[in-house]
């Protein structure tokens, strides 16, 4: 039998357990592989006339806050995918392709980190609901990765909220293989973080 995607269940105390015949754990001690989203090449920046907005590190329920590759079975129970990490905390991930993703827009859009301590005239304040591969045919199958994003546009001037929405991106990965879950995911992520690009963008027009 070939190997699938290697899991251990998120418990108490994230305890390894077997969760089918052909889902196999791998022993604590074997490394890590670590992953990262890909970003878009960035733009050139030239002129001043750029709208500065804070990206505000996204806020996570505690069973995503962490690097593991978050996985939710067929059964509804949260799993990890053994072997596999991102490369930062899926929050930080996820912070920083938006970053980088505005960076490559033409929208006039100039990011900043809150640790950047410049002024920004917006603030985006995040919410990374979903971030994991949903097995919603069976523990066999290839899931279904579905990244959820809530999202608020705060004017610094007033402290005023100028919009929010939710954005979803889904993606069902080719194959119930750690690559191709990995390649949804960046899929996935791509996409909510160009539509909130757009978003956000269209809220600063004037």
């Amino acid at each position: 039998m070939r190997h699938v995607v290697s899991i251990k269940l998120a418990l108490v105390a994230l305890s390894a357990l077997s969760v089918s015949a052909c889902v196999s754990l791998l022993p604590e001690s074997t490394p890590s592989a670590v992953y990262r989203l890909s970003s878009p090449e960035a733009r050139a920046w030239t002129g001043e006339s750029w709208t500065v907005v804070e990206v505000v590190p996204p806020l996570a329920p505690r069973g995503l806050a962490g690097d593991e590759i978050a996985l939710q079975m067929a059964d509804g129970h949260i799993a990890y995918m053994a072997g596999a990490r991102w490369i930062s905390p899926a929050p930080r991930v996820m912070q920083n392709l938006i970053v980088d993703t505005f960076n490559a827009t033409d929208s006039r859009l100039a990011p900043a980190l809150p640790e950047d301590g410049v002024r920004a005239e917006y603030e985006l304040r995040l919410s990374l609901d979903e971030f994991e591969a949903v097995y919603d045919q069976g523990d066999n199958r290839a899931p279904l990765v579905r990244v959820r994003l809530s999202t608020r546009l705060v004017a610094s001037r007033g402290r005023r909220i100028v919009g929010s929405t939710v954005l979803v991106g889904e993606v069902r990965a080719a194959d119930n293989r750690i690559g191709a879950i990995v390649a949804a995911f960046d899929q996935a992520s791509t996409r909510v973080s160009r539509e909130l690009a757009d978003w956000t963008a269209a809220q600063t027009t004037p």
